[in-house]
């Protein structure tokens, strides 16, 4: 079994390095004390093809695998979290909808303006008394002639105020459950639409959290995506992808995390002795090179199993959120040890990062969630094992 990625990837993956330390990483403490991205950056984000990394070539994307994908992200995840945001909710729990269940006037109508990163798009799905449980959401959609009335309130929508394009998600009738469903793509400016404050967040400033508010919004029936009541699916095959990219983001964000953790215990002394002379750094060392090896070997497995085996991809992202979410914390507590004092002062990235990435057990379904959903794998497999060998079946 060869693990080595193919030149034409690492090719891609320095490409995306060099971009990230060159042109993103030194305005990190400016998007955090300000909150605003530098004028001209997402231009050359766009330029680099970061909004479109898995969108098809004919869209308007850069056409790479899943795992291409991936890569560009652990990349992005070591720089401020506003650019994962940006580039990686567009891509995938952004527009994937339209390119899994858009008809071919939909893609060729918005795909190429989000894949160049001339609109940006969000996903509007949690609302305030549905989270983990997606079918419980209480926003509605109404028939009425060519249009649908929308009505609604959504909550934590990243991008929102800087999105173009909804990905909005809503039920035909109050009760109805995953059946009742349905997917539409609803534009910034649409009357009834409208986003409220922006919601601070520990992680940092720069990602915008915003309600989104839909009072009698009317959306065109033309601006559905896929049948009625098909909205469920669509929403949880987004979620496979934007969970993969959350996986990939810690693999990004721990290794940045190992870096400065090892080069401070290089160059810090206590005792007369440098850090890592210290049986108790080198050991936390360790234990963070080595967790931080085996997540990604599950990321990258996981981005493989969506490219390959898409019977899989449930189970596959699921467990690479829920692997990766707990590594990258425990990644970043011991960078915040090693560091004392100094890691916990907002002067060194390490608590900037160490804030971000407790988002991952919560955004795009919980480490709970992604627990329920690999032990109903487990148990399918084992009584699959229990089956008698030989005979019908």
């Amino acid at each position: 079994m060869n693990f080595r990625l193919p030149p034409e990837l690492v090719d891609w993956q320095l490409r995306v390095r060099g971009f990230v330390e060159r042109e993103l990483q030194p305005h990190d403490a400016e998007v955090e004390r300000t909150g605003v991205m530098p004028a001209g950056l997402l231009a050359k984000i766009a330029a680099e093809g970061l909004f479109g990394t898995n969108t098809p070539r004919a869209y308007g994307g850069l056409g790479l695998s899943m795992l291409g994908s991936c890569l560009a992200v652990e990349e992005l995840a070591k720089a401020h979290a506003v650019f994962y945001h940006l580039c990686s909710v567009n891509i995938h729990i952004g527009s994937k909808a339209i390119e899994l269940d858009g008809s071919e006037a939909q893609k060729r109508r918005w795909l190429p303006e989000l894949a160049s990163g001339r609109t940006i798009a969000a996903l509007a799905l949690a609302e305030p008394e549905a989270g983990s449980d997606t079918t419980s959401i209480a926003t509605t959609a109404r028939r009425d002639g060519d249009f649908y009335m929308l009505n609604g309130r959504k909550t934590f929508i990243i991008n929102a105020t800087q999105a173009g394009l909804f990905t909005v998600f809503a039920a035909l009738a109050p009760g109805t459950g995953a059946q009742g469903i349905t997917t539409f793509a609803v534009e910034a400016g649409t009357t009834g639409f409208e986003i409220g404050p922006a919601t601070e967040m520990a992680t940092g400033r720069g990602p915008l959290h915003c309600d989104v508010i839909l009072r009698d919004c009317r959306v065109p029936v033309a601006n559905r995506l896929g049948a009625e009541g098909q909205g469920f699916d669509s929403a949880m095959r987004c979620l496979d992808a934007g969970r993969l990219h959350w996986g990939a983001y810690c693999v990004g964000a721990a290794t940045r995390l190992l870096d400065l953790a090892t080069r401070h215990a290089s160059e810090c002394r206590q005792f007369g002795r440098l850090l890592r002379e210290h049986q108790g750094v080198e050991w936390a060392i360790a234990d963070m090179a080595a967790s931080l090896h085996a997540a990604r070997l599950v990321a990258y497995d996981a981005a493989w199993r969506y490219d390959n085996e898409p019977q899989g991809r449930l189970l596959a992202s699921a467990r690479s959120k829920l692997i990766c979410a707990d590594m990258v914390s425990n990644v970043a507590d011991q960078a915040m040890q090693i560091f004392g004092g100094a890691g916990y002062s907002k002067d060194y990235p390490v608590e900037r990062i160490w804030r971000e990435v407790w988002a991952v057990k919560i955004l795009d379904g919980t480490s709970e969630m992604m627990r329920r959903i690999v032990s109903r794998h487990a148990f399918l497999s084992a009584s699959d094992n229990d089956a008698p060998m030989g005979g019908p079946t």
